[in-house]
């Protein structure tokens, strides 16, 4: 079987058209990547500054300890409001899916009771007396609102949870 020239040609423009198409799909890949962890990094850093987003659980309340003074970092048009801001839920009622000790995926509706943001673990009570449950950060693989079915980040929430603690003087 011999190969002429033009197909050896062919072939050769063939397989270079292939991997310029390659390089440029892996460029732009490249770039949406780029794209998105930057945008992932300044979401995070806006929370780490305190600002709240719309994906996590809010309650409405005040945002100072003794709940009398409005916060400085606030412009005056929105202290002059009711006195109550959407402040970070600390105690959510979510539902988890998370794998188990054994590595078995599991899922359930939980109330929180505590955060432990040293330890990273997720302590809380289900709808049944008596159940407790202790679930590492580290093994949720999803969270919801339990009321609305909305998805959240749990990492975004735990670091908002930091934020409105350490503002609060308890961290």
């Amino acid at each position: 079987m011999d190969i002429g020239l033009a197909q050896w040609q062919f072939l050769v423009a063939l397989l270079t058209g292939a991997l310029l198409l390659f390089v440029i799909m892996w460029i732009a890949w490249h770039r949406v990547a780029e794209r998105r962890e930057t945008e992932r990094r300044i979401a995070a850093a806006r929370v780490r500054s305190g600002h709240i987003p719309l994906e996590i659980p809010t309650v409405r309340g005040g945002l100072s300890v003794s709940g009398d003074s409005p916060p400085d970092t606030l412009p005056e048009w929105f202290i002059q409001g009711k006195g109550e801001h959407a402040i970070v839920d600390e105690l959510p009622r979510i539902h988890v899916r998370y794998l188990d000790p054994r590595g078995q995926k599991a899922e359930c509706t939980m109330q929180v009771d505590h955060l432990d943001v040293q330890k990273r673990i997720l302590h809380g009570h289900g709808e049944l007396p008596g159940d407790l449950r202790r679930i590492p950060l580290h093994q949720i693989t999803g969270a919801r609102i339990a009321e609305s079915g909305q998805r959240f980040n749990i990492d975004t929430w735990v670091d908002a949870v930091r934020v409105a603690r350490r503002r609060r003087g308890q961290l």
